[in-house]
């Protein structure tokens, strides 16, 4: 192992979360520093550079052979680090349990929950009742269906994406990438949207929906269809078959 294989980096242990997209990937580890002190070490190899980069850490160093740690600028090893008790971040980042009971309605890899936002960003979708979209529906002007999308859950709620959307009760989202966030509610410090849509596996076809107690919702974009007041009908005719049974 020469200086350049091996990355390192002290995380604190509030922080970990971040590494929740990476607990699959090969030679990326974590070491308790221990004495209580809240932060652990982590080592990635070198060719991962660019993603090292972007985590929240304090200090990053090169790691010879002997464990010897070299701060990035300097040239002169500066302290070592013992070679045992290093872990897997799958050892270390638990999988929380579902916290939901639907099907398809998983919780992100670790649990968190979103924070306050001060800047209310403009809504894109809305998370409503059925009967209240149905209802909309029914008096709604053709040319107000016009660019709108939706999707139905079988506990009577629909998502509505477009521009402009009904002016019924609901919540409302706003979108970064292929999450979609409620208005007045923000990720995290130091979560990025990239690593939260790979720790859930959206691909290119699926998005999901937070709840500010970190929850989610995974939506397939396939199931996103036009709005139009016979869509919206016979979608709440079978909804109530549905819960008739």
């Amino acid at each position: 192992m020469s200086s350049l294989e091996q990355r390192v980096g002290r995380i604190a242990t509030a922080d970990l979360g971040v590494l929740a997209a990476f607990r699959d990937r090969t030679g990326w580890a974590l070491r308790d520093e221990g004495n209580g002190s809240g932060f652990h070490w982590l080592r990635v190899p070198a060719a991962d550079e660019d993603l090292f980069r972007k985590l929240p850490l304090v200090g990053r160093w090169s790691m010879d052979s002997e464990y010897r740690l070299i701060r990035d600028g300097r040239l002169v090893a500066e302290a070592l680090l013992p070679a045992d008790s290093w872990q897997t971040l799958a050892a270390v980042i638990a999988i929380t349990p579902p916290l939901r009971g639907a099907p398809g309605m998983p919780p992100p890899a670790v649990s968190f929950r979103l924070e306050p936002d001060a800047e209310m960003q403009p809504a894109g979708a809305l998370l409503c009742g059925l009967a209240d979209f149905a209802s909309w529906a029914d008096s709604a002007l053709a040319p107000r269906f016009a660019g709108l999308r939706f999707a139905a859950a079988e506990d009577g709620r629909v998502f509505v994406t477009g521009h402009p959307l009904p002016a019924i009760a609901g919540a409302s989202f706003y979108p970064i990438g292929k999450l979609w966030l409620p208005c007045g509610w923000k990720l995290p410090d130091h979560t990025w949207p990239e690593l939260l849509e790979g720790v859930l596996k959206l691909g290119r076809n699926r998005v999901a929906l937070f709840h500010p107690d970190g929850c989610h919702e995974k939506l397939d974009e396939e199931n996103l269809v036009p709005a139009t007041r016979a869509a919206v009908r016979t979608t709440e005719s079978i909804n109530r078959e549905r819960s008739e049974r």
